[in-house]
């Protein structure tokens, strides 16, 4: 993604590095964001925001705790939680009887095309498809979301496999649309 040169030169505040550094991780921030975020304009903002976090903390990135590429990947993600939940449309609402620990069988997942998994996301809906991104495709814990989420780990669970279950349940139809068009 970027160098150690440019790591450090961004660390002094270089605006060379910055602009650099810009060019190098905005294709990898963007296909970020455009999981979690399906405007546009909402995903210019979180872009925006992302780098000036990125900017304004370098100074934290420590290299014997980690690679830049997840280092910088966890406060994009981070960006489009705060995002979400500033514009309050995720509808994590869950009746009780639905908050149990379910085993989440995934194995179909690996038999998708990314383009596929990619159409599939963006007709998810939104709190469905933060839950699904955050623990599967970003690595993070129940406890991890639940914390970002300002939600219980049951409520995290729960989505978890709701969103499962819609991915399963929309298969078919995606399937029809990808072969007739």
């Amino acid at each position: 993604m970027i160098n150690s040169s440019i790591i450090s030169a961004c660390k002094r505040k270089n605006e060379k590095a910055f602009k650099q550094c810009y060019e190098a991780c905005a294709p990898y921030a963007y296909t970020i964001i455009k999981n979690y975020i399906q405007d546009e304009n909402s995903r210019r903002d979180a872009m925006q925001d992302a780098f000036a976090g990125l900017f304004t903390s370098f100074d934290n990135y420590d290299p014997t705790k980690g690679e830049f590429k997840s280092w910088f990947a966890k406060i994009v993600v981070r960006t489009c939680i705060a995002k979400l939940r500033k514009r309050k449309k995720l509808n994590l609402f869950v009746p009780l009887s639905e908050t149990h620990d379910t085993e989440h069988n995934m194995e179909f997942l690996f038999q998708l095309k990314k383009a596929d998994i990619e159409k599939l996301l963006a007709k998810m809906p939104e709190g469905y498809r933060t839950i699904f991104l955050l623990f599967v495709i970003d690595d993070y814990t129940h406890q991890e979301i639940a914390e970002a989420m300002n939600i219980s780990k049951a409520t995290s669970r729960s989505q978890l496999s709701r969103a499962i279950k819609w991915i399963q349940k929309n298969l078919g139809h995606q399937a029809k649309t990808l072969i007739y068009g």
